[in-house]
């Protein structure tokens, strides 16, 4: 996997992650812990990241894409980019 492409990806996500206002509590706790194990990812030094991070937070990727699919759709957009890398990168 390129992970030059992944932490751009990431990225971008984070980005929409803040950009994103106006959701319930329940949301809001979802999108800190999604940021929270992007940076972890995106600040570690390349080829750190274990296999397990990546699985998890493609997890929670996918539980968040349900939760925002109809209200934010950039936002799930962005979300959907990086599973479809991570399911191809096999992580």
């Amino acid at each position: 996997m390129d992970q030059s492409h992944l932490h751009k990806l990431l990225g971008e996500l984070h980005e929409e992650l803040l950009a994103t206002h106006s959701v319930d509590p329940k949301s809001r706790d979802l999108l800190q812990h999604l940021t929270r194990d992007i940076r972890a990812i995106v600040d570690a030094p390349p080829h750190e990241a274990s296999p397990g991070q990546y699985q998890g937070l493609r997890g929670r990727l996918s539980e968040a894409v349900a939760e925002f699919e109809a209200s934010h759709p950039r936002l799930t957009t962005a979300m959907e980019r990086v599973i479809d890398t991570l399911a191809v990168s096999n992580l």
